[in-house]
C-alpha cells in the first residue's frame, strides 16, 4: 500500500495490479508551498508464512488508528510525501509493549521514551530532501528486537517541482519505479514467547526477504519496453546486502537521500543495515515475449533455511507484451466534500469531489467510487458525466447506512478510474457523525481536599471532536448524584468550538466527607454526553499531635541538647486521621511556651516547627524546633507548659497537646562522703559512698575521681539508688585498688540532677596500707624445691604468691588441678582459680579432659575445668625451638617468648629466644612486640617468664644460672629475680630479688610468673 501526500490531503492508494508488483504510481506535486501532511500509523501484530510452510509472528505497521485490531503489513506501508511538506505521523500502539518511531535522515529528535500500550504519539518533521528513506521502530527502552521482527517501512520524498524524478536534477527522471525493502527473519526470535528478552547476540537469519517475501513467493516487477526503472533500495535488515540485476547495469544516483555529483554504474552495490540507495536501470528498447531479468542477492545466499531449491532475496524484472508504461497512473481526487458535516445521521450525506487525469495521463475519467472507513469494504459507486479527463462526481450515504455507523469520525475514501483502466490513489474526507454527546475530560478541583468553608473551583474540558465534532453549547455539574439532563448547575464555556474549557465554582458549605462531582456537556445537536466523575474531599477535622517531647527536660537554662546546638529541642509527630472517609496532608505545626489554655485566636501565632524531611507534604509528619538557651534561661524557676498542634492542607487546626517543662536552677546537695575499709590494710577494693539531695528534680548522674579533677562529667560513674526511707539518693562506687601502692589518696564525689545542675564536690582521704601492688607476685619454680614458709610436698607445677612479706601456695597442681607429671613453664593469672598455663615437658603433659598437651600449647584452667586455648602446632609452632617459654594474655592477644631462636611464621628474622612475639586470636596472625637486642639484653639472655602490666611496663625473669647481665643500674641479675623495664623511659629496675627472700637453690628459680 502507498500513501501519497499532496497539498493538504492524504491519498491512500490500493493498487489492484501494480501494487502487487511493487510499482509506485506517478504523482504530481505542483504545490509551491509547504503543506501539513497527517498520517495515522498503527503499530500492531501480524504473521507471515514462509515458502517452506513455516509461519512466523511479526510486529509491524498498517494505516489507521488501530481500530478493530488490524493486521501488520510486512514491510509497513510506503509513505510518500513531497519535498518541503510538514509531516505529522501519529503512532498508535497496539503491540503490548512500549514502542517508538525513528526517521533516519530526517530532522527530528530521536524518541528515547516511546509510547506505552494503547496510547499514541505524534512525530513531526519537515521533509527537506528528496530520496528514499527508512522509517522503523525507534530507540525507546527494551525495543532492540522490534525492527528485526518487522517494524520498518519506506519513506519516499518526491522533488517539489519535478514529477517522475528521483531528485531535482532532470538526469534522475524515470518512467516507472519500485520500492525494494530488504530484510531477514530469524524464527527463533519471531516465535519466541518473550521476544523482548531474546539475546540479539544469538540472532541468526534463516530467511532473507524482498518486500516481506522470500523467493519463490516474491512478486515480479513489471517493466515495459525502453523503461527507465527507478529502484528505491532500503536495507531494513541486520545484515549487509547487495542486489544485482543479471544482464542489466545499475546506475547509483544517491545514498541515504544524498544525490551523487558523479553517479556511477555497477553490477551491485553493498548496503549496510539502515542504508538506502536510489538506482536507475535502463530497460532495453527491444524485449521478447515473457522476458525476465533476475534481481537477486549478490552474496548468493539464495536459500530458505534447509529447503531444497532457490530461495531468499530473488525476484524478476518481468515484461509482458501489451503492457505499456506510458500511462500507468490513475486520476487524482481533488477537493472532496461531505454535506452536511457534521451530521446526526437523520438526513442523507452527499459525497462530492473532482476527479482529474489531466496530470497523470490525460485519459478520460470513466468511474468513481468511495469507501466508508475501510478500502477493503464494499465500494459505493459515484455518478458523473464521465466524458472528459476532469469530472465532478458525487454519491450518497443514505440514512440507513448512517444508522448502521457508530457515532464518531468516519473516513470516506474516494478514488477514480481512467479509460486506460488505471485506478487512481485515494483522497479522503472525514465525516463527523454526531449521535452522542461530547466527552468530558481533564477534570480538576482546587482546593481538594477542602475545609468546606471556601468555594472550590471546578475545571475541565468538553470535547466533541471524536463524537461528531459539533460545537459545545452547554455544560453542567451535579454534587453527590446526578438528576435529569439539563437540571444541573450550569458551567461557564470558554469558547464555542467542538472542544472548549469549562469551569464553575462549587459554593462553600458541603458537609465533611467524599462528594462525587458529576460533570457532562451538550453539543449543538442537543446530545448530552456521558458523565465524568471527580471526587471532592471535604475535610473538617484537624490533625492529631503525638509523641511531643522536649530535651533536655528538666533544664537549668544552660543545658543544651548537644554541644553544637545551644538549645532545647522539641519534637512531635503530626498526623491527619481519616474521618468520614477523608484526610489531608499536613501543612504546618507550631508550639507555644507557657501555654495558658484553649483559645482559637492563638491559631497561627505559635513558633513554627520544621519538618524532619524538609517538606510538609504527607499525612504524617515528624517536626522539630529549637528553644535557644537564652530563652530557656529567662524562664522563671519552676514548672512551665509547652504546647503544640498542627494544621492540615484543608485549613483545620488540630487539638493542642501540652507537656510540663521544668526549669530548675538550684544545685542539689551532697553529704556523708565516706570510703571503707579505710585504711585498707591489704584490701584489694574499697566502697565509696555519699548521699545526694534535690527538691525539684531527680539525681540522674554521679561520678568520682581521685586526686586530679578531670572536668565535669569526665569522672568515673557511681550507682544511684533512691533512699525511700530517709529521702534523697544513695551514691556508691566499688573501687579496685589492687594496683595502688601504699599512700594517701583524696577521693572526690559529685552528682548532677536532671536539669544539669551539679552539687559542690565532696571528698574523703583514703589511706592505702599493706598494698599487694607494692610487692605482689605469682610464680612457679623451675624444680620441686621448697619455698620458704610453705609446707611440702613441692611441685614445679604449683603456683605460689609473694605479697611482700611472705610466700604462700595458692594452687596445688596435683590436688586442685589433677596434674601428675607436669612442669609449668608459663603463667598468666586472672585470679586464684582462673589462669593460663604452658608446660615444659617435651613429651607432652597429660591434662584431665584434654589428654596429652604439647609444650607449644597454652591451656586455660577455670575452677577445676581445663580447656585448650592455643594450639601452637596448628599455627606453625612445630619445632622444638618454638616451645612457648613465657607468655602473657591481654584482650585476646597472646604475648610470648620461645625456648629457642626458631623462626616465627610471618615475622621477619633474625629471631631471638628473648624476643617477645604476639599472636592475635581474631586474625590468627603473628607479630613481634619487642626485639630484645634493642633494649640492652645480651645475646645470651633467655627470657624464662614475663608479665605485661601496662602499655610501657614489662617485667622479666631469666633462665641462665650464671645470671644475665643487664644495663645499669642492674648489672648481673640472677634467675630467681624479676626485673622491670619501662618502654617509654627505657629504664631498668629490680622488682623482686629472690635470693634475699630465701630462693637460693637452682630448683627455686622463678620459671613462669605474673603480676596482679
Amino acid at each position: 500500500m502507498l500513501i501519497s501526500l499532496t497539498k493538504h490531503k492524504l491519498y491512500i492508494g490500493v493498487w489492484a495490479l501494480l501494487a502487487a508488483i511493487f510499482l509506485l504510481p506517478q504523482v504530481a506535486h505542483a504545490a509551491p508551498n509547504a503543506v501539513t501532511v497527517p498520517i495515522d500509523l498503527c503499530a500492531t501484530a501480524g504473521s507471515e508464512t514462509m515458502p517452506d510452510g513455516v509461519t512466523v509472528k511479526t510486529l509491524g505497521y498498517t494505516l489507521g488508528d488501530c481500530a478493530g485490531s488490524p493486521t501488520a503489513e510486512l514491510p509497513g506501508p510506503t509513505l510518500a510525501v513531497t519535498e518541503g511538506d510538514r509531516v505529522e505521523v501519529t503512532l498508535y500502539n497496539n503491540i503490548g509493549m512500549t514502542t517508538s518511531l525513528n526517521f533516519p535522515g530526517q530532522a527530528i529528535k530521536p524518541d528515547l521514551v516511546g509510547v506505552s500500550m494503547t496510547l499514541s504519539k505524534t512525530y513531526v518533521f519537515t521533509a527537506t530532501d528528496p530520496g528514499v528513506f527508512l522509517y522503523e521502530a525507534g530507540l525507546s527502552p527494551n525495543t532492540q528486537h522490534q525492527v528485526a521482527m518487522g517494524m520498518y517501512g519506506a519513506l519516499l520524498v518526491r522533488p517539489a517541482a519535478a514529477a517522475n524524478q528521483v531528485y531535482v536534477d532532470a538526469s534522475t527522471a524515470f518512467t516507472t519505479e519500485a520500492v525494494i525493502v530488504l530484510s531477514e527473519i530469524d524464527p527463533d526470535l519471531n516465535n519466541s514467547l518473550t521476544p523482548e528478552t531474546f539475546d540479539m547476540r544469538t540472532y541468526k537469519a534463516r530467511y532473507r526477504l524482498i518486500n516481506g517475501k522470500a523467493y519463490p513467493d516474491t512478486e515480479p516487477i513489471a517493466i515495459g519496453v525502453g523503461d527507465t526503472l527507478a529502484l528505491r533500495y532500503i536495507n531494513a535488515g541486520l545484515e549487509h546486502h547487495s542486489l544485482t540485476t543479471l544482464g542489466l547495469q545499475q546506475t547509483i544516483l544517491g545514498m541515504d537521500g544524498n544525490p551523487l555529483a558523479h553517479p556511477y554504474t555497477v553490477a551491485a552495490e553493498t548496503m549496510a543495515p539502515g542504508e538506502t540507495l536510489d538506482v536507475l536501470v535502463q530497460i532495453p528498447a527491444t524485449l521478447t515475449t515473457d522476458m525476465r531479468y533476475a534481481l537477486y542477492a549478490g552474496d548468493l545466499l539464495l536459500r530458505n533455511r534447509n529447503t531444497a531449491g532457490f530461495g531468499g532475496m530473488m525476484t524478476f524484472l518481468s515484461y509482458t507484451p501489451g503492457v505499456v508504461s506510458t500511462d500507468t497512473t490513475g486520476p487524482a481526487v481533488q477537493a472532496p466534500t461531505l454535506t452536511p458535516n457534521p451530521t446526526d445521521g437523520t438526513v442523507d450525506v452527499t459525497v462530492a469531489a473532482t476527479v482529474s487525469d489531466a496530470a497523470t495521463g490525460n485519459a478520460n475519467v470513466t468511474a468513481a467510487e468511495f469507501y466508508i472507513d475501510d478500502t477493503a469494504s464494499t465500494p459505493i459507486a459515484m455518478t458523473g458525466a464521465f466524458a472528459s479527463p476532469t469530472e465532478s462526481v458525487s454519491g450518497i450515504i443514505d440514512t440507513a447506512t448512517l444508522a448502521g455507523l457508530a457515532a464518531g469520525n468516519h473516513t470516506i475514501y474516494i478514488r477514480g478510474q481512467d479509460s486506460v483502466g488505471n485506478w487512481g490513489t485515494f483522497n479522503f474526507a472525514v465525516l463527523n457523525l454526531d449521535k452522542v454527546g461530547p466527552a468530558t475530560t481533564s477534570l480538576s478541583l482546587a482546593p481538594n481536599p477542602s475545609g468546606g468553608n471556601v468555594g472550590v473551583t471546578l475545571t475541565g474540558a468538553a470535547d466533541d471532536s471524536a463524537t461528531g465534532n459539533s460545537n459545545i453549547i452547554a455544560a453542567e455539574y451535579f454534587v453527590d448524584a446526578p438528576s435529569a439532563d439539563g437540571t444541573g448547575i450550569a458551567m461557564n464555556l470558554n469558547g464555542g468550538t467542538a472542544v472548549v474549557g469549562i469551569d464553575a465554582v462549587i459554593p462553600a458549605g458541603l458537609s465533611e466527607g467524599v462528594h462525587p462531582i458529576h460533570v457532562h456537556g451538550q453539543d449543538a445537536f442537543g446530545h448530552w454526553g456521558a458523565f465524568s466523575i471527580i471526587d471532592l474531599y471535604v475535610d473538617q477535622t484537624g490533625p492529631t499531635a503525638v509523641g511531643f517531647v522536649a530535651a533536655p527536660n528538666p533544664n537549668n537554662g544552660a543545658n543544651p541538647i548537644n554541644p553544637s546546638q545551644p538549645a532545647v529541642r522539641v519534637d512531635v509527630t503530626i498526623s491527619d486521621t481519616t474521618n468520614a472517609g477523608v484526610l489531608s496532608t499536613i501543612q504546618t505545626a507550631e508550639f507555644f511556651i507557657d501555654y495558658q489554655g484553649p483559645a482559637t485566636d492563638l491559631d497561627g501565632t505559635g513558633v513554627p516547627m520544621t519538618p524532619n524531611d524538609g517538606l510538609f507534604d504527607s499525612i504524617v509528619e515528624n517536626a522539630y524546633a529549637f528553644i535557644p538557651l537564652p530563652t530557656v534561661n529567662a524562664l522563671s524557676e519552676g514548672p512551665h507548659t509547652l504546647a503544640v498542634h498542627g494544621l492540615d492542607a484543608s485549613g483545620n487546626w488540630g487539638a493542642i497537646v501540652s507537656i510540663p517543662f521544668i526549669i530548675d536552677k538550684t544545685a542539689p546537695t551532697l553529704a556523708n562522703v565516706a570510703v571503707a575499709p579505710n585504711p585498707t590494710d591489704g584490701a584489694t577494693s574499697v566502697t565509696l559512698t555519699a548521699d545526694a539531695y534535690d527538691d525539684a528534680t531527680e539525681i540522674t548522674y554521679a561520678e568520682w575521681f581521685v586526686d586530679v579533677d578531670p572536668g565535669l562529667g569526665n569522672g568515673l560513674p557511681m550507682s544511684i539508688t533512691p533512699d525511700t526511707i530517709n529521702g534523697g539518693y544513695d551514691l556508691e562506687a566499688i573501687i579496685n585498688i589492687i594496683t595502688w601502692v601504699n599512700g594517701d589518696y583524696t577521693l572526690y564525689v559529685r552528682a548532677r540532677d536532671g536539669a544539669g545542675n551539679w552539687t559542690p564536690t565532696g571528698n574523703v582521704v583514703l589511706h592505702v596500707t599493706n598494698s599487694i601492688a607494692l610487692y605482689g607476685l605469682y610464680f612457679s619454680t623451675v624444680g620441686n624445691a621448697s619455698v620458704p614458709g610453705v609446707a611440702g610436698p613441692y611441685d614445679s607445677s604449683d603456683v605460689y604468691n609473694w605479697n611482700g612479706a611472705a610466700f604462700a601456695r595458692i594452687w596445688d597442681a596435683s590436688a586442685d588441678g589433677g596434674l601428675g607429671a607436669a612442669n609449668v613453664d608459663g603463667l598468666a593469672m586472672l585470679n586464684h582459680n582462673q589462669f593460663y598455663l604452658s608446660f615444659a615437658l617435651e613429651a607432652g603433659t597429660a591434662v584431665p579432659g584434654l589428654g596429652l598437651v604439647q609444650d607449644e600449647d597454652i591451656v586455660y584452667y577455670d575452677n577445676g575445668a581445663w580447656s585448650l586455648w592455643f594450639d601452637g602446632s596448628v599455627y606453625g609452632l612445630t619445632a622444638d625451638q618454638h616451645d612457648v617459654d613465657a607468655f602473657d594474655i591481654a584482650d585476646g592477644v597472646l604475648y610470648f617468648s620461645t625456648i629457642g631462636n626458631g623462626s616465627i611464621p610471618g615475622v621477619a628474622g633474625p629471631f631471638d629466644d628473648a624476643d617477645i612475639y604476639t599472636w592475635d586470636s581474631n586474625t590468627g596472625l603473628f607479630g613481634r612486640l619487642l626485639d630484645a637486642s634493642t633494649i640492652g639484653m645480651p645475646t645470651n639472655a633467655d627470657v624464662d617468664g614475663f608479665s605485661i602490666v601496662g602499655a610501657d611496663d614489662v617485667y622479666f625473669s631469666f633462665v641462665l644460672n650464671t645470671g644475665t647481665t643487664l644495663p645499669a643500674p642492674l648489672g648481673l641479675v640472677q634467675d630467681e629475680s624479676v626485673v622491670h623495664y619501662n618502654i617509654a623511659t627505657q629504664q631498668w629496675s629490680m622488682y623482686f630479688a629472690g635470693t634475699p627472700e630465701g630462693l637460693a637453690a637452682n630448683g627455686q628459680d622463678i620459671d613462669g610468673f605474673d603480676l596482679p
